[in-house]
């Protein structure tokens, strides 16, 4: 049988239950932004370009205070990403073709996000 609501009290219970079921969407995408950042993390690991190590190495997240999560790339190797995915001019002339690892995984993670989110949001 259903809760007995008296009207006085109907809208302190629909604002009780809007509160509640937003709470609950809130935590579900905090912790869909952390799996999506890790997984970001991890793939962008694994397409990074290798010569040393070092840059594919130094990708990392980190949780703002605003709630966001950030991908970046950790100090020394932080400028070689625009480098990289750009491309750059020779020190003898020409140009040093570019390799395109960042755009892809970004491209995934936005897809991916928004389709959790959404999914979450029609349940």
């Amino acid at each position: 049988m259903a809760n007995k609501i008296s009207i006085d009290d109907l809208a302190k219970t629909i604002e009780s239950e809007v509160r509640n079921w937003t709470k609950d969407v809130v935590d579900d995408i905090d912790d869909i932004k952390k799996d999506i950042t890790k997984n970001g993390v991890k793939r962008l690991r694994g397409s990074s370009p290798k010569r040393t190590g070092d840059y594919a190495k130094n990708w990392t997240s980190q949780k703002l205070k605003n709630g966001d999560q950030v991908i970046y790339q950790k100090s020394p190797t932080y400028r070689l990403t625009h480098v990289l995915e750009k491309g750059h001019a020779k020190r003898k002339g020409g140009r040093v073709a570019p390799k395109v690892h960042i755009a892809p995984v970004e491209e995934e993670l936005v897809s991916n996000y928004i389709s959790r989110v959404e999914k979450r949001l029609s349940q």
